[in-house]
């Protein structure tokens, strides 16, 4: 289990990744399952389905840095 947008940001890579990008994809090179808790504080965003991302960007909110949002993602041992 991961927690915090540092944390994050090295698992994904620390990169402006399309945030559609799947999270599996990103963290398989992580050697067993993970869990990833975070407040949003910086650009670097992956694993969003479309419509949610879509959503967020017509809110017009700096929803990416401004720690208002928060998420949990998790993928399974492979």
């Amino acid at each position: 289990i991961l927690k915090g947008d540092l944390n994050y940001r090295r698992l994904v890579g620390d990169r402006t990744w399309d945030a559609t990008t799947p999270f599996a994809d990103r963290t398989a090179y992580f050697p067993g399952a993970v869990a990833a808790l975070r407040t949003l504080k910086s650009d670097v965003m992956v694993g969003l389905e479309q419509k949610t991302l879509d959503a967020l960007e017509r809110s017009g909110a700096a929803w990416r840095t401004s720690g208002t949002h928060a998420l949990i993602q998790v993928r399974g041992a492979t």
